[in-house]
């Protein structure tokens, strides 16, 4: 018996092997013709490569046994009973990759499953060899030739047949999947269904009656009233609305004019209220807004200050105080967005690096990958002192800068700086009992993170993301500030794309976030928790999900002063659909309810109108210019990692070849579906099928302005 258990645990082992060497050459050589079949170059992550080498594993095992009960148990009698070993071994891969593909968020590589399967039988026959030489049976060689040709011979039985006809399953259901849209959406949503939880504890509902809000991007309550509540409108507008009835809904300020054309990830991001708002104080009526205002001639990342104390918006709006104007780029990328007063009463502003590479690491260039701290009251003496300069391509004015910065008297240093090495930290909060700031950083391709953002900290961008050192990228000699990690950071996947923060919750309104970081993920619309006190936190759980995701997904959290978690959700980019919505269990009556009328609507839903011509382009701008490039030549900021293929729309030869239906195949089940890179996301459940039909349209426009 233990003869037996010592055999088998050594055909697992070489197994193991094989497909460990074979996920590595699958990363670096290219066996299959790029003829025959286009491949994506996959990266697998301990994860991943964990989740294969298990499944093989298990599929394996239980071949390996089964065979065994059928076959006997000494797989060394003869070259035929260890072929039959290896038809044994082949069931158990391809039941093992089958599994992979339908039920699992690893990226399917049929590369690896052929270098994994040639490694395997590999060292299997050379096992085989060496086990008859020492048993004096046969040389090794003699004994490798002749299971070698046993393989062949074999086919002669129809159970060989069966086996064969087995191994082809994956490429079948491949063409299937490439093909055939019904089968590859029915793929695509049993890989959904078995990658996300079902039953989460929390739903979303509205948090203000029945008002609805025009792509809500923030909401926020003034210390001395929370009975309030103040929401900005991405487009510009902002509106005060009564907490929680939602009357009396009205427009303080409109600065459609100001901030233009919204899209890629443009438009007003995030704002505050002084925190004697509402008080009796000469800054009971300040507001502070940023936005990105987009021209013909450029764009120009602005933070303003305005008196909410005049009877009209226009009044209002007169009122119009310039604190920061920061030229950018025109891609429209990595804004950041986050405007927060902390518990000192200074403001925080947390800024993307704007994709200027030129910026990063760097503290002397302007305000971009940062966070920024600044002192809006001028209280000079022992607290702040003026500007002492300015930004590259920009200005500043209006406010102090606090002494206790950390780079403060550092040379040519933009003294404003709380923190540096980030990307795109779209939401800060403060943990209302430590003071402690946590951040969302926004990643580029493969990773995202969250951070507890400390005085002076350096969070390493571009040299590592996540926990990685980057490749390609050079870490400075010199490091400006304390290099910190990120307290937790998962990587990309088919639906977890892009980390937008969230704030510390203390409270019994929701209790399993009590004591916990409640942030969210704009892609998946998934709201998730992590303990406060972690220093290092490898897992999180899920609370809830919402409805819109992705570019009409969630875009801000906070905790109400009523102890309720409000999040912002956007929904349609041209209509009032979005709401500010609130965290309900999910088992009760307002969360079962809302459950219904939601499926209701869904299926009395009436036929949607097309795109216009607006709506496409802004679909366009901020689900796929960041690859593809605005003009769809390939050339987005972010194609360069990605390490892959970006076509260029622009060429005809791309489109003599592919029809409408296989542009189609790519939108829904994404890169893997038809070969190609899995960088490139499925969107379907994100995008609609009018939305898909109208991007496929739009990329076809592109030939014609090529």
């Amino acid at each position: 018996m233990a003869k037996r258990a010592a055999i088998l645990a050594l055909q697992m082992l070489l197994v193991t092997l094989g497909v460990r060497l074979g996920a590595e050459m699958a990363q670096s050589v290219r066996i299959i013709p790029k003829a025959l079949l286009h491949l994506p170059e996959v990266v697998f992550g301990a994860a991943d490569m964990r989740t294969v080498i298990l499944s093989v594993f298990v599929a394996v095992l239980l071949a390996f046994i089964a065979n065994r009960f059928i076959n006997g148990w000494d797989i060394f009698a003869s070259a035929r009973r260890f072929a039959k070993e290896l038809y044994a071994f082949l069931t158990g891969i391809i039941a093992a990759s089958l599994y992979l593909f339908l039920l699992t968020g690893v990226n399917f590589s049929p590369e690896l499953l052929l270098d994994a399967t040639i490694f395997s039988v590999l060292f299997l026959l050379i096992a085989f060899a060496i086990v008859r030489q020492m048993r004096k049976v046969e040389s090794a060689p003699k004994a490798f030739g002749a299971a070698f040709i046993n393989i062949f011979t074999l086919l002669k039985s129809p159970w060989a047949w069966l086996v064969v006809a087995f191994a082809l399953t994956p490429v079948v259901m491949a063409y299937k999947f490439t093909t055939d849209r019904d089968f590859a959406a029915a793929v695509t949503n049993l890989r959904v269904s078995a990658n996300s939880a079902s039953d989460l504890p929390y739903t979303l509902v509205n948090a203000v009656g029945d008002t609805r809000f025009e792509t809500p991007i923030m909401v926020q309550f003034a210390d001395s009233d929370p009975s309030t509540m103040y929401v900005l409108e991405r487009n510009g507008r902002l509106y005060r609305t009564d907490y929680p009835s939602g009357m009396n809904k009205t427009l303080l300020l409109d600065l459609r004019a100001a901030v233009g054309d919204v899209e890629m990830e443009n438009g007003a991001l995030g704002f505050d209220l002084h925190p004697q708002f509402g008080t009796d104080s000469e800054n009971s009526a300040f507001l502070y807004v940023y936005y990105t205002e987009f021209r013909a001639d450029g764009q120009t990342n602005r933070l303003e200050r305005y008196d909410m104390s005049p009877s009209t918006e226009e009044e209002r709006r007169a009122t119009r105080l310039p604190l920061i104007a920061q030229e950018r780029n025109a891609d429209g990328y990595h804004n950041g967005g986050s405007v927060e007063f902390g518990p000192d009463g200074m403001l925080y502003l947390a800024l993307g690096e704007a994709s200027d590479a030129s910026c990063h690491q760097r503290i002397d260039c302007g305000f971009k990958g940062g966070i920024f701290r600044i002192d809006v009251d001028m209280q000079g003496g022992e607290i702040s002192k003026p500007i002492s300069r300015q930004p590259e391509n920009g200005s500043s004015a209006n406010y102090y800068i606090p002494l206790d910065n950390p780079f403060v008297g550092t040379p040519d240093a933009m003294e404003e700086f709380w923190a540096l090495g980030l990307r795109n930290p779209f939401r800060i909060g403060f943990d209302s009992e430590t003071g402690e700031l946590w951040a969302g950083e926004v990643g580029s391709t493969v990773w995202e993170e969250v951070n507890r953002i400390e005085k002076g900290g350096n969070y390493q961008f571009p040299y590592i993301e996540g926990r990685e050192v980057q490749d390609g990228k050079t870490k400075p000699e010199t490091i400006i500030g304390t290099e910190h990690p990120p307290v937790y950071t998962y990587k990309h996947t088919a639906f977890l794309r892009s980390v937008i923060g969230g704030s510390p919750y203390h409270g019994s309104v929701v209790a399993e976030a009590d004591g916990h970081y409640v942030f969210l993920d704009n892609y998946s619309g998934e709201v998730f928790t992590l303990p406060l006190d972690a220093e290092t936190v490898e897992t999180v759980d899920v609370l809830a999900r919402a409805k819109d995701v992705a570019q009409r997904g969630p875009t801000s959290l906070i905790q109400a002063p009523d102890g309720n978690i409000l999040i912002t959700v956007m929904g349609d980019n041209d209509q009032p659909t979005g709401m500010v919505a609130k965290l309900v269990s999910s088992d009760s009556d307002e969360g079962e309810a809302a459950a219904e009328e939601a499926r209701i609507a869904e299926n009395a839903a009436p036929a949607a109108a097309p795109l216009s011509p607006a709506q496409v382009n802004s679909l366009w701008g901020t689900n796929c210019a960041r690859c593809h490039g605005a003009e769809g030549r390939g050339d987005g900021p972010d194609s360069q990692e990605l390490g892959a293929y970006v076509p260029d729309f622009t060429d005809p030869n791309y489109h003599k070849w592919r029809s409408d239906e296989a542009l189609k195949q790519v939108l829904i089940g994404g890169g893997s579906a038809v070969g190609q890179s899995p960088m490139m996301p499925p969107w379907e459940g994100v995008l609609s099928d009018r939305e898909m039909d109208s991007l496929i349209q739009h990329v076809r426009d592109f030939e014609d302005e090529g």
